[in-house]
């Protein structure tokens, strides 16, 4: 029989997930890093997900419904993302689900950037990329 361990924090300033819970995530599916980079901002729903990620990547292929949908359910179940209340005012329809990372999310979201960011620093120390 599987054991399944859950951490539950009290608090997001108790978030301190261990390194080995930060590393069972990753790496990140590119789709779900740039879900959780948008909702690092706040609340959204699906479509205006879409509209950040795009507006901040033009050169992405289209994101399709079903993609986008299937990358929130996964980062729903594995704890990243959980349900929100949508935002007092500006962009709230309450016909929409609203969404935002977990501290969990928030944290695996900032090791995924640096585990990226560690990759480009190899990629120019051994030339595959011009030094910056």
């Amino acid at each position: 029989m599987n054991a399944v361990v859950l951490t539950v924090y009290a608090h997001e300033d108790d978030m301190s997930p261990t390194d080995s819970e930060l590393a069972g995530h990753l790496p990140l599916h590119p789709l779900e890093l740039r879900i959780l980079l948008v909702l690092l901002d706040g609340p959204a729903h699906g479509y205006r997900i879409v509209k950040e990620i795009e507006a901040r990547e033009t050169t992405l292929p289209s994101i399709y419904p079903g993609n986008l949908y299937r990358r929130i359910r996964d980062l729903l179940a594995k704890g990243l993302l959980e349900d929100a209340e949508p935002p007092a005012a500006g962009d709230s329809d309450p016909r929409r689900r609203y969404f935002r990372p977990t501290p969990l999310g928030k944290a695996v979201a900032r090791a995924e950037a640096r585990r990226l960011e560690e990759l480009v620093r190899e990629a120019r120390a051994l030339g595959a990329l011009p030094r910056g």
